[in-house]
């Protein structure tokens, strides 16, 4: 499903991160074939992807490494990262973050609450 949501010819401007995270809201298995989906969990999906861009806007965006905004701020998203960059921290449902690679890019996610 990940790299599904990472073509932009899918949905343009959705980046690595962001899919994580709006994949780890709706509960869905980033390696999950899109066809395999439920309705119900892309209707999930569909409200966390506008939900967890607009957390990150309002938050200044994600800054990692030494990424800064023009004006020189931060972004803050990066502090309540759900899944991303956090493998083998708890997810909070009493699993693990695990890491995967897909089409080259780090894929994070929890195996106890995506299926």
């Amino acid at each position: 499903m990940k790299p599904q949501l990472l073509d932009q010819r899918t949905i343009a401007g959705l980046g690595n991160i962001y899919a994580c995270e709006a994949l780890h809201r709706a509960g869905i298995h980033p390696a999950r074939a899109a066809g395999s989906i439920s309705v119900q969990r892309l209707d999930r999906l569909a409200a966390a992807i506008p939900d967890v861009l607009g957390e990150a806007v309002a938050a200044g965006g994600s800054s990692l490494r030494d990424f800064v905004s023009p004006d020189g701020t931060l972004g803050y998203f990066s502090k309540s990262f759900a899944v991303y960059g956090r493998e083998g921290a708890d997810c909070g449902c009493g699993s693990k973050v695990k890491r995967i690679v897909q089409g080259g890019r780090s894929t994070f996610y929890c195996p106890g609450c995506q299926r």
